[in-house]
């Protein structure tokens, strides 16, 4: 068999036909699975070469075609042994981009798109040959109707006429309406990201559509592998769908290094002793939570490190072309604070390096700032900042621990603020990495230089919240059922350690600590309101507008962080809803933490909304020292420093 890396181009600019056999299993891609995780690798290409970077070659997989015999008059044809999914999805993602261009008016784009999904009509002799892919038979009717019909509202004309292309075949039309909608998107500016504002306000259609084409062109590479006649088509496709151990990303990188390094003449039982054997214990080996989805340590690891190395973003899906891309071309890199390795020996030693950083982030106990800051971390639910840790971490600790604490508080402050904003995190990936371009570029690694960066974003999916803002969603917005509970509990967890004195012991927070409303979520029926606040003070009579509005003020303050406590048990439900003269002991007795001492106040001595507003502003006023303001960060990197 033969096997070479093809761009689509090559693939499908051809007058050819692939045919999937019609003992392959139907269609069966979904968009969660498999539509989505394509489309942001593709959107990541077309917004980097519309903003006129460096767009790297992108791997979407491998397909196995066998040779046809071709009857006399009939064009070349291939079997699709394996792929057939991964080949027929990119057949309806070119028929939406050529869609898309007619509906714009860009012939040549139509042109383009057209000879990389349909064998011009010249050059064939039979009806079915003009599909460049031609799907199993299940599948061909539902295809055939997304081929001709030019747009999604055409395709829905024609299964209304014939409803039977939605009997079993219906990923198909869901694939191209599913690719149509999100192409039509970006295409249209809809999913462009708000800090990219000035770069792509001069954009126009006719170089988004550009931008489509050399990513179609240039970027996206398949892996051919062309079967001959002699080998053996069944074992070769059971072979490869047979369940086995997959290899992780990181043992390719293995073997890739270490046969580099064995070409070097490097001593590589040496290598492997001092600085690969960590990576095959257990630990390493063991899975771990990165995004959505559950992957090894050790990739996760590699994931980070590389991201933090190309100051980029690096997709999960493809780790080891990243790796390799980033090996080959290592030596035109330039870092100011980075060492960039060279030789396969220096990349082995340098992984080693960061592994030993990366493992302090799940062992931090003898670094105090670390672990809060990590503790944290898990209610903004990211890992996005790892690739920024681990540079800022390798390059202070242990000389310079003081100037790290005080990084993670702008970045914990940052992290927090938005979380509490319900602010968007979707452009973490990119910012952090930007972070690391901007700080390495300037030969700087401190807390006033990384302040000065994260001032000058004004967008808001990367803007550092003000104290306006986060007074009025601390303030003014329902905490409790905004966020999700974790995250609360998160919050009041800060506000319970910021809360120590000297003369209290300090503890780690017990587990399963519980979220209790002061007053209940259920006020309606066991608080309700008083008669005064339902009757006009003037005329003496029930005033249903001043009542509305005594209603929509609790309401709305039940939930705010001024009447949210934590508990180490749980009240009796008869309890948690009773008069405040009878609940207040009851909490106190329950619950001995910091936090739940303001109870003791005079301002604690009646319960109502007044009081909620004011514990509210009380916990506001340490928050803001908890997670200071970028103008208020200075007197609190001196208190730490201090």
């Amino acid at each position: 068999m033969e096997a070479n890396t093809r761009k689509l181009e090559r693939i499908f600019d051809q007058t050819i036909t692939y045919q999937v056999p019609l003992f392959q299993r139907p269609y069966v891609w979904t968009q969660e699975a498999n539509w989505e995780p394509l489309w942001e690798d593709i959107q990541a290409l077309l917004d980097k070469h519309l903003r006129g970077g460096k767009v790297h070659p992108h791997f979407l997989g491998a397909v196995v075609l066998e040779q046809l015999a071709n009857p006399t008059g009939s064009i070349e044809s291939r079997q699709v042994i394996d792929g057939q999914q991964r080949f027929t999805t990119l057949q309806f993602f070119l028929m939406a981009a050529r869609d898309l261009a007619a509906a714009h008016g860009s012939a040549k784009y139509v042109e383009r798109f057209t000879d990389l999904v349909a064998n011009r009509r010249s050059k064939i002799d039979h009806d079915d040959e003009v599909f460049k892919v031609w799907p199993t038979n299940s599948n061909r009717a539902a295809f055939r109707a997304v081929h001709e019909a030019g747009s999604p509202t055409d395709l829905d004309k024609a299964v209304k006429l014939r409803p039977e292309l939605n009997d079993g075949s219906n990923n198909i039309i869901g694939g191209y309406k599913f690719f149509h909608s999100q192409l039509s998107d970006w295409i249209g500016g809809w999913m462009d990201d708000d800090i990219d504002a000035d770069v792509l306000s001069g954009k126009t259609t006719d170089n988004r559509f550009d931008s489509l084409w050399h990513v179609v062109k240039d970027c996206l590479q398949v892996v051919v592998i062309d079967l001959d006649k002699n080998d053996e088509t069944q074992v070769i496709f059971e072979t490869l769908n047979a369940r086995g151990e997959d290899l992780l990303p990181a043992d390719l990188i293995k073997n890739f290094l270490f046969r580099r390094a064995v070409s070097d003449g490097e001593n590589v039982e040496k290598l492997y002793v001092e600085h690969w054997q960590r990576f095959e214990t257990a630990w390493w080996r063991s899975e771990v939570k990165q995004g959505r989805i559950t992957r090894p340590r050790v990739d996760v690891f590699i994931n980070h490190y590389l991201a933090m190395m190309t100051r980029d973003e690096v997709k999960a899906s493809h780790l080891f072309n990243a790796f390799k891309a980033f090996a080959n071309q290592s030596e035109s890199i330039t870092g100011s604070l980075l060492i960039v390795p060279k030789t396969a020996a220096e990349h082995i030693a340098q992984l080693s390096r960061y592994a030993e950083v990366f493992k302090t982030f799940f062992e931090p106990e003898k670094h105090k700032r670390l672990a809060t800051f990590l503790r944290r971390l898990e209610a903004v639910d990211t890992t996005t900042v790892y690739p920024f840790l681990l540079y800022a971490h390798a390059e202070l600790v242990p000389e310079n621990t003081e100037e790290f604490d005080k990084i993670l508080l702008l970045l914990e402050s940052y992290l927090m603020r938005r979380m509490v904003c319900n602010l968007t995190g979707k452009n973490y990936n990119r910012y952090f990495v930007d972070l690391i371009r901007a700080l390495d570029k300037k030969g700087v690694l401190t807390a006033e230089a990384l302040a000065e960066y994260m001032g000058k974003s004004a967008a808001d999916s990367t803007r550092y919240p003000d104290d306006k803002s986060f007074q009025a969603a601390i303030g003014d917005l329902p905490l409790y059922s905004r966020l999700a509970q974790y995250k609360v509990r998160a919050v009041l967890e800060a506000l319970d350690a910021f809360a120590h004195t000297s003369k209290s012991e300090v503890q780690p927070l017990p587990a399963g600590l519980t979220i209790e409303h002061v007053m209940p979520q259920a006020w309606q029926k066991y608080w309700p309101l008083s008669e005064k606040e339902k009757i006009d003070p003037e005329t003496g009579l029930h005033d249903p507008i001043r009542e509305q509005k005594a209603v929509q003020r609790r309401e709305r303050l039940v939930n705010t962080v001024g009447n949210l406590t934590l508990i180490t048990g749980s009240l009796n439900p008869s309890l948690s809803n009773s008069a405040w003269a009878v609940k207040r002991p009851e909490l106190l007795k329950f619950s001995k933490l910091n936090l739940t001492q303001y109870f003791h106040e005079k301002d604690a001595d009646v319960w109502s909304e007044d009081a909620i507003e004011r514990r509210t502003a009380h916990f506001f006023r340490q928050l803001v020292q908890i997670w200071p303001s970028l103008p208020g960060m200075a007197e609190s990197l001196g208190d730490l420093a201090s």
